[in-house]
Order: C-alpha cells, then sequence, then structure tokens
C-alpha cells in the first residue's frame, strides 16, 4: 500500500495522468496496518533477524530514509539492508539505533535508487530491539535459513516504510528492443585485511566483499620470500589464491600459472602477476600475487589464500570491485 493515486505502467508512458508525470513524487511507501505510536503491534519479534519487505514495483527514486516500527534501548542495533530482490547481496546497510519505546524509527539514506524493486531485509538485529509486524493481507514478507542466500516466502507483513524525496511517477517498461544512454549505477569498492595468519598448505578466507559486482584485481602479499619449487610432493613451495562467489569455488591460480613456471620468481601471465624479492626502507621480504579478471558475483565474494613453505606467514589482501548501486 502505498500514497494515494500510485501511477500505473501505462499512464506516464501514453499521456497525461491526475498527477503530473514532469514533477517528482515526495511520498511514502508502506504495507501495514496504519499503526501509530505508541501502540503496540500485533506481532512482537525480539532480536529476530533474516527477515525481509519485498516491493516488486514502481520504487525507482530518491530515497530519504527507511522506518522501522521497533522499540530499543538507544544502545542496540539493527542493520537494514536494501537489495533490488531476494537473493542478492547487499546494496546499501544502514544501521538504526532504536530509541526506548514503540515508534516509527527511522536511518537516513538519501541516495538514487536505480531499481524498479525493493527488497528491504532486516539483518543482524541486537536482542535488545524488538520490531513489529502483522498477519494480515497482502503479505510481503519473506524469510532466510542461509544468512540471505535463498528466501521464503511467510504469511507475514514486516513493518517497514520507505520515505522518498524524489520517487518516480512511473517508467517505460522494457519489451523488445529500444535505444538507450546508460547510466552509470555502479561504484568501486576496496575491502582490505592486514597481517592475516595462513598457516602452511591451509586454504585461508583473508578477505571478503559483500554486495554484487565485478571483480577488477585482487592482490595477496605474503611476508616472506621463499623460493618456489617444483613438484607435487609435500616439500614442494607453491603459493595459491583463490575465489568463491556466492558460495562456490569459481577460480584457482598460483605463481606456477602466473610465471609459466615452477621456479620463477617473478612473472605475468593475460590476467595477472607474480613477484618476489625484498622491499627497502626498512627491508623486508614479500612476495605477491595479482589477479585481473572479471569475476561476477551476485551476493559476495571471498578472496583465499594458500602457501606451502613449511610455516605459518602473515597476508595482506586487497580486493577491488565495480558494485551494483
Amino acid at each position: 500500500m502505498s500514497t494515494k493515486d500510485h501511477p500505473d505502467w501505462w499512464r506516464p508512458v501514453g499521456g497525461q495522468n491526475s498527477q503530473d508525470s514532469t514533477l517528482e513524487r515526495r511520498s511514502m511507501v508502506w504495507n501495514d496496518n496504519e499503526i501509530e505510536t505508541p501502540t503496540v503491534p500485533p506481532h512482537t519479534h525480539i532480536g529476530i533477524d533474516d527477515r525481509g519487505k519485498f516491493f516488486p514495483r514502481g520504487m525507482r527514486g530518491k530515497i530519504e530514509e527507511i522506518q522501522l516500527y521497533c522499540t530499543g534501548n538507544g544502545a542496540a542495533t539493527v542493520d537494514l539492508v536494501l537489495t533490488p530482490h531476494p537473493g542478492l547481496g547487499p546494496f546499501y546497510t544502514l544501521v538504526l539505533t532504536p530509541a526506548a519505546g514503540w515508534a516509527w524509527q527511522g536511518v537516513a539514506l538519501e541516495e538514487m535508487w536505480n531499481y524498479d524493486s525493493l527488497f528491504i531485509w532486516i539483518r543482524d538485529c541486537d536482542g535488545a530491539i524488538t520490531w513489529g509486524g502483522d498477519g494480515e493481507l497482502p503479505f510481503d514478507g519473506h524469510t532466510s535459513p542461509d544468512g540471505g542466500a535463498t528466501w521464503a516466502s511467510v504469511q507475514h507483513r514486516p513493518f517497514i516504510r520507505v520515505v522518498y524525496s524524489g520517487e518516480t511517477p512511473g517508467d517505460v517498461p522494457v519489451s523488445g528492443t529500444i535505444n538507450t544512454i546508460e547510466v552509470p549505477s555502479t561504484a568501486s569498492r576496496a575491502e582490505t585485511e592486514a597481517a592475516v595468519n595462513v598457516p602452511h598448505a591451509v586454504q585461508t578466507e583473508v578477505v571478503e566483499i559483500e554486495g554484487a559486482g565485478i571483480l577488477l584485481e585482487a592482490s595477496l602479499t605474503f611476508g616472506t620470500s621463499v623460493t618456489p619449487t617444483p613438484g607435487d610432493a609435500p616439500g614442494a613451495v607453491i603459493y595459491g589464491i583463490s575465489f568463491i562467489a556466492d558460495g562456490a569455488i569459481v577460480y584457482y591460480a598460483s605463481n606456477r600459472m602466473l610465471t609459466q613456471s615452477y621456479v620463477a620468481v617473478s612473472g605475468r601471465c593475460a590476467v595477472g602477476e607474480f613477484y618476489q624479492g625484498t622491499v627497502e626502507d626498512p627491508p623486508w621480504d614479500e612476495t605477491e600475487l595479482t589477479l585481473r579478471l572479471p569475476i561476477k558475483f551476485r551476493r559476495s565474494l571471498v578472496l583465499r589464500a594458500w602457501q606451502s613453505t613449511g610455516a605459518a606467514v602473515d597476508v595482506h589482501a586487497v580486493i577491488v570491485a565495480n558494485m551494483n548501486t
């Protein structure tokens, strides 16, 4: 449910309607029982997370605020995740710190939402926070058993509202071939981790980037310069890098692929480089693997390190991706 005179698909395309299409719509989008402060809601959920609410159409525009009907203690927090539909990783994560007492409590976004649909996901809800909902039609609730990877519908309405300062009055439906000029809807983001201890011959997660996007570059710097050696026996020295996209292993590379050699201490191939040496001021030994390839992911991308130098090694990791926002 929303404000009055919510537009359909045809009128903004076919001609004038009861609301001027050239002006932005300042509105609130909601589906609840019109509850008001300080009424206790029909259903209360104490510290419950991995629940979501889906608005399937008409959500493109500038979002000012996300509101949750809840009560807290002024210190505990709940994360509200925004994605275009269930199953995608976070496009935005907003941290709400509710005050004590039942009320519509909001957290500001003030960003353009460039998608026609919107899924709002209650994640990481502190046990000191209780949020509301009901079991009345029309249902729009979803629940996840695996941290947001998959979602199932439930006969429930979480009490969440979206405040717009610039909601569009309708958009052209895409059917067939149309001429388009792409509007950028991506932003680059980097995630780093320093001094992650990677044991000998153990695949070790070193950094993760959440959301949906495409990898630009990833690098691992091992705090050692033990020279690579040939062979497949446990005594062989190999440095490796691998990726897990949305829970599945999608790529693995080692110094041997990057250098086209079992023993080379530097080299490159079509997707990256391997370098080993001593960096001055102050001097320290390092081994670096860098990869550049367009791995796509919908929820998360995990970078893992592997080394068989015979001892644990500290690793610094950097992952850079173009993110959908």
